[in-house]
Parts: C-alpha cells; structure tokens; sequence
C-alpha cells in the first residue's frame, strides 16, 4: 500500500520502519504533522496514516504493527506536557524545602525557633528567615501546608506572649 508524500511515496513498511527509528529516538511515534525526520516528512506521513485508518483503509495488521510502536489513531495523539507549577506553588514548594533544612535543628532542640540574629549550621540566615515566616503567618500569608509543616516542628508564632491567630489556635 502506498501512502503519498508530495515528493515520492512511501509504502507502508518502509514508513513503518523509518517512524520506529523516529520512535526510539524521541519515544513516543506521534510526530507533529509539519515535523521532519531524517529529511522527511513523518509528520505528514503518520497524518496520512490516521486519514486512511480513519476511512478503513488499513488491514488489521498495519494497525497492530503500528500500535505496537506506539502510533495513537485516537486523539489526543500526544500526551499533554504537564503545566508548570504556579507561582504560588512554587513559592510554596520553597517555603516546605526551607522548612525540611531545619529538621535537624528540631531534633537536636525540639523546636525551629531559632533566634533572630543566629543561624543554623549551614544556613547562617536561618533566624532571620523564620521571623520573615511569622510576619507571613500573622499576615496570613502562609499556605495551610506550611503552617502544619512549621507547627509539627514545634514553632511558637508569638514569641512575646498572647495569644495565637484565631484561625490557628491548638487544638
């Protein structure tokens, strides 16, 4: 069976090959349709594919051999490339991180309310950070998942007395 290419054409079984080389390189066989490999047009090639399984004028047998390497004749024929993280996942990601390097300071003291002006081995700017997280806190600025990640690491938010946020008080 022949499938046309503008120039030339290209039979099944040497577009078949020629998509499984294409394959093992980018892993996956569902190339964009203005996508060039080799100095071909695959992309054009396995479009026209899916047009002749769309008409059923594939046999059986091509479309297993060409399922096996992974050709999709449903959409979506590639898979969604995940969405970056927002920013405010990110910055949440960051605060837990920062969190996660005062475990050792916890274990060895049984909370992470280190002192303003001092640090912790490792990050000399540890106390400052951790008041910059109380201001947040107060503000409520910080994400659930922070405040329970600090509070399991015994932090106290009102270092001078009184009493605690209202929406976060102990239980």
């Amino acid at each position: 069976m022949l499938f046309g290419m503008g120039r030339g054409r290209v039979d099944f079984s040497r577009g078949i090959n020629r998509l499984s080389s294409y394959a093992r390189i980018f892993g996956h066989a569902n190339p964009k349709a203005h996508e060039v490999w080799l100095g071909w047009t695959i992309g054009l090639w396995v479009s026209n594919l899916r047009s002749k399984y769309r008409r059923g004028k594939l046999t059986e047998e091509q479309i297993a051999e060409a399922e096996s390497i992974g050709v999709r004749f449903q959409p979506p024929y590639r898979d969604r490339k995940p969405k970056p993280p927002t920013r405010a996942e990110r910055r949440e990601s960051d605060l837990l991180s920062r969190l996660s390097k005062l475990e050792p300071f916890y274990r060895k003291h049984g909370h992470i309310n280190v002192k303003q002006l001092y640090g912790v081995d490792g990050w000399p700017g540890a106390g400052r950070w951790i008041a910059a997280l109380r201001a947040k806190y107060w503000h409520d600025t910080l994400p659930e998942s922070v405040v329970r990640k600090a509070e399991d690491l015994n932090i106290r938010w009102n270092m001078h007395g009184g009493s605690q946020r209202s929406n976060h008080q102990d239980d």
